[in-house]
């Protein structure tokens, strides 16, 4: 998958979440139940075998915390995919429910678990549970500090959460520790595009392309950061790369945001052009009410944008997740320093985008 959010959703919720594994503890005392929770791992991405070898490791050992870990995991990372109704997923809250139950059973049993306090943070975070999420995954970074997937979700969260000074040094721990790591790179590129500092954003995201030219995340904050920068012709080229990358069902969350980069580099056909492929996903699919503001901001349209920019608070503040989560952190942090989400009206409303 290479669209950028769609990407970075599987990165959030599963490179970040289920990707923790080759440290975890095989802390059971029966070799039955370590031998099933080994096939558990072995399993991914299928979650139903999944499932099923964990229930089987636990009823061997219900004392098993790496097995309840690995549950959570799993619970937390299929939220995003629940979000966006897929068919064989069961019911957000229901997902949750379970992600937060399984965690909380691991930490009873080993609060050393670094990947059950970051399952927990996935929960919070996206059901807008913020002070909770920041405890949760601040926990994960402090039991492995040096680990990619828990500086992934430390600095990306607070990023999100204003936080900026917290994410640029943890990002640039990251980089020295994974010099080599295009994800490190954007890890710091990002945080510094979200503290509206353009130039080090560039110079990071320049070399995380320049590590993996298949970070489409990377072009498309580059190109924002270039807009920033008044360089369009560059932030068109970025845009351009972004797009190659999309595949054939990019999720809307990616279509709109690249709109609206594209409207913001002046190339107003381009924005079109994407807006109404977001229609045509509306008609088939879910877009998330976090999707369309950025959409509609692309066309010139700020009235609708600004509708459902309030539809998306609205959901925000009943804890309902949401297709437009990454959406909502560019417009929360104003990303592309588009004048219209500055004025006052927009400004009171990104301010409850997501609090602690």
């Amino acid at each position: 998958m290479h669209d950028h959010l769609a990407a970075l959703a599987k990165t959030c919720a599963l490179a970040a979440a289920l990707g923790a594994l080759a440290t975890l503890p095989a802390a059971a005392q029966r070799p039955e139940a370590v031998a099933f929770y080994a096939q558990a791992r072995a399993a991914l991405p299928d979650r139903d075998a999944l499932q099923r070898l964990l229930d089987q490791a636990i009823e061997l050992d219900p004392d098993y915390a790496a097995a309840y870990a690995l549950k959570a995991e799993h619970y937390a990372a299929a939220i995003a995919g629940a979000v966006a109704r897929s068919a064989d997923l069961a019911p957000p809250a229901e997902l949750d429910r379970l992600a937060v139950r399984n965690a909380e059973q691991a930490l009873a049993l080993d609060p050393t678990l670094a990947n059950a306090h970051a399952a927990l943070g996935l929960a919070h975070r996206q059901f807008w549970r913020w002070p909770a999420a920041l405890e949760a995954y601040g926990k994960a970074y402090e039991l492995t500090p040096s680990d990619p997937n828990a500086l992934f979700n430390w600095i990306w969260f607070n990023s999100f959460a204003r936080r900026h000074d917290v994410a640029i040094t943890a990002a640039q721990r990251g980089v020295e520790l994974h010099a080599t790591s295009a994800n490190a790179h954007r890890d710091l590129g990002l945080a510094f595009a979200y503290a509206g500092q353009p130039e080090p954003a560039s110079a990071a995201l320049r070399k995380c392309a320049e590590l993996d030219a298949r970070v489409s995340i990377c072009h498309i904050y580059l190109a924002l950061m270039q807009v920033r920068l008044a360089n369009p012709a560059v932030a068109v080229a970025e845009l351009g790369k972004a797009e190659q990358l999309f595949g054939p069902t990019p999720t809307p969350a990616t279509v709109s945001s690249v709109a609206h980069a594209y409207a913001r580099a002046g190339m107003s056909a381009d924005a079109a052009r994407l807006f109404t492929r977001l229609e045509a996903q509306a008609e088939s699919g879910v877009v998330g009410a976090g999707s369309w503001p950025l959409g509609y901001l692309a066309i010139g349209d700020p009235e609708r944008a600004f509708e459902w920019l309030s539809r998306a608070v609205d959901k925000i503040e009943r804890h309902e997740p949401d297709e437009g989560f990454f959406n909502l952190m560019i417009i929360k942090a104003n990303v592309g320093a588009n004048p219209i989400l500055d004025e006052a009206r927009f400004r009171a409303l990104r301010d409850r985008i997501g609090t602690l």
